[in-house]
């Protein structure tokens, strides 16, 4: 789904499009003033004062002091018919609220923080003058959460730019507050509107009822107090959970169903099949230069699937090599070590490598070398990094293992492909002259595995996440990375690509650098941020590797590489050997292809424009083993630059969700 975000216009839609439902149009969080608004209806109400009654009710920025809700608990705040009259009791408290975001330079986000961080803190107005503008909670977006009860709140839909230089007071003109009251008025509509879009689509995710219809809505709160409203008594306000999340509800077990699809041999023929993956990890095993890695070491392999990765160790002269799998195909990879010949090298065990701690009690620590292929789509897709790092924590030489591969990074980048756009959207708008707009339906909400030309790719590339995996935190990783592309050409965008780059280091270098005071910079086992870039990785390789790159490829079954001693080990003096690959569109086709995130309404972009955001990964709340992806982004032409500059109207933002699955 999608939704848009404006501070300063409604979410239009082009007049001449049909509303068909069609998911190539606006999200239904889009306002059309075809839709079935009335906006006479909207009359503005009067109290005994003249005041404007009209429904974007506001609260005071400050709390009554001493005041209690109806239930004796919380604090009271008053509430107004409008933002203009709040903003004037907040200065009449001795706070002026448009004085302070002119001066902090606040933006539009940074605003809401702030409203909500005052309600929710129940902070001063002293303590609001007192604000330099650098406080963290202004960039934390946590905040963003509106105070229970106050989502609609006049506050957090004011555009704070219109109103510079103005002086909010008592006797703001009415005809000038009207006009105003009238943008927000339907600004707030569209809001609703987006609101309600994105809180029955968590309310689904989550695998909760149907709101039931003594909870208010967004629309149905309108007017009311904070008093008067409902409570949540779940998650999600308005609904209550009727069963834990659907990965938790009997007869679903993630685990078993990500097993058993690699119990087939069709998964394993095709991933042996990408030479890219299976000739870049046979280099860097077989190498002569890596010799000293692997030649009379411990060896562990988790996901080891038919076995091929643990053979190679075998075959490179590995003293011991522990191969793990939980699927059934563990059985077939003992068979096969068996046929070859190394089945006194190889141990398969079968298990989850979680629980499997007794039976592998005595490999504790002693690991050299941990292996492992748990890349999927979108990298992260299938959330087996977890295993890896468990395995690392507990079995690999805290002083002197390493982990194969040693690094990843994930990219992003704008593309315009028609040719896709059609096959996965537009192909129901004609089906031999008949059309089926309800089969577009979720069709944007999902990620796609695309192999894309490299002429698809119209813009910059943008690291988004890197992984040093030696030092990576023990858990599924999770990143919000902002992001900047330049487009190269003047076209139409359609959505955004991601792919990964693998590099196998001998030495699991680099790490992230921190600064300590008398030491300058120095590394340290620690997670990156997302947009963050790991310093010292070598340029990835993009040419790919053939058969005569790999030495000791041509061996066949329980032949072992050729020891290689005195100078001609020395391999020039070079400690080791560095094998990288990527996954993108400008190198060979690899089975993991890339992840395409199809926008609902594709951008028309000139060439030097910038599309600027963030991209939100999470693992998913109802499957465990796939990912929750969130792109919010905005365009930016040629003459804005990456930053809104002062008094600059805020733009439009979309936010779009994605499943990958």
């Amino acid at each position: 789904m999608s939704f848009q975000i404006s501070s300063n216009s409604i979410l239009d839609r082009n007049a001449g499009d049909e509303d068909d439902g069609s998911c190539s149009s606006h999200s239904d969080s889009s306002f059309d003033s075809k839709d079935d608004q009335d906006w006479g209806d909207w009359t503005e109400e009067k109290d005994d004062q003249g005041n404007d009654q009209s429904g974007l009710e506001t609260h005071s920025l400050f709390a009554l002091s001493g005041g209690k809700g109806e239930a004796g608990e919380g604090p009271l705040f008053q509430t107004f018919p409008n933002p203009i009259l709040a903003l004037e009791d907040a200065k009449q408290k001795g706070c002026d609220l448009v004085r302070i975001v002119k001066e902090l330079e606040l933006d539009t986000l940074q605003v809401i923080r702030l409203v909500n961080h005052i309600r929710r803190r129940g902070l001063t107005p002293d303590q609001v003058n007192s604000l330099k503008g650098v406080e963290p909670f202004l960039n934390d977006d946590t905040e963003l959460v509106p105070v229970q009860g106050f989502e609609m709140d006049g506050l957090l839909q004011l555009d704070f730019d219109e109103l510079e230089g103005q002086s909010v007071t008592a006797g703001t003109s009415k005809s000038s507050t009207n006009s105003r009251i009238a943008e927000l008025e339907a600004e707030l509509m569209a809001t609703r509107m987006a609101f309600d879009d994105l809180r029955k689509k968590i309310i689904s995710d989550l695998g909760l009822e149907s709101i039931p219809a003594s909870i208010p809505s967004s629309a149905d709160t309108k007017g009311k107090s904070p008093e008067s409203r409902t409570p949540s008594a779940g998650p999600i306000a308005g609904a209550k959970p009727t069963s834990a999340p659907k990965s938790s509800k009997p007869g679903r077990d993630d685990d078993t169903h990500y097993f058993d699809s690699y119990a087939s041999n069709d998964i394993h023929q095709t991933m042996i099949s990408d030479s890219v993956r299976t000739l870049s990890y046979a280099k860097f095993i077989l190498s002569p230069a890596n010799a000293h890695l692997i030649r009379g070491k411990t060896v562990m392999d988790v996901g080891c699937g038919s076995g091929i990765l643990s053979l190679f160790c075998a075959r490179a002269g590995a003293k011991q090599v522990i191969a793990i799998d939980a699927s059934d195909v563990a059985d077939r990879a003992r068979q096969n070590v068996e046929e070859n010949g190394f089945g006194g090298v190889v141990r398969v065990v079968k298990g989850k490598v979680e629980e499997l701690d007794a039976e592998l009690e005595g490999y504790k620590g002693k690991v050299d070398l941990l292996v492992s292929e748990w890349m999927g789509y979108f990298l992260l897709y299938e959330c087996m990094l977890p295993s890896v790092l468990y395995a690392r924590d507990r079995y690999l030489n805290p002083e002197t293992g390493i982990l194969a591969p040693s690094h990843c990074r994930m990219t992003l980048a704008a593309i315009s492909d028609k040719e896709l756009l059609h096959e996965r959207l537009n192909f129901w708008n004609n089906v031999h002259g008949f059309k089926m707009t309800c089969m577009t339906k979720g069709l944007t909400e999902e990620a796609y595995t695309e192999s894309l030309k490299a002429e698809s790719i119209v813009s910059t590339v943008e690291d988004i996440y890197d992984l040093p995996l030696q030092v990576l935190s023990y858990r599924q990783p999770t990143f919000v990375s902002p992001f900047s592309l330049t487009c190269e050409k003047t076209t139409e965008i359609h959505g955004f690509a991601s792919w990964f780059d693998t590099w196998f280091t001998p030495d699991s270098r680099p790490w992230p650098k921190s600064f300590e005071e008398g030491k300058g910079e120095v590394e340290v086992k620690r997670d990156l941020k997302g947009g963050e870039k790991l310093e010292g990785l070598p340029p990835c390789t993009v040419k790919p590797i053939v058969e005569a790159d790999v030495p000791g490829i041509e061996l066949a079954r329980n032949q072992v590489v050729e020891e290689r001693r005195g100078e001609d080990a020395a391999t020039d003096g070079v400690k080791g050997e560095t094998v990288s690959f990527t996954t993108g569109p400008f190198g060979l086709e690899t089975h993991w292809k890339q992840a395409v995130f199809l926008l609902k309404e594709p951008i028309e972009a000139e060439k030097g424009s910038k599309i600027c955001g963030e991209i939100h990964v999470n693992q998913s709340q109802t499957n465990s083993r796939e990912l929750d992806v969130e792109i919010h982004y905005s365009l930016r032409s040629p003459g804005q630059g990456e930053e809104r500059k002062k008094g600059e109207k805020v733009g439009a933002r979309m936010v779009q969700l994605f499943k990958v699955r």
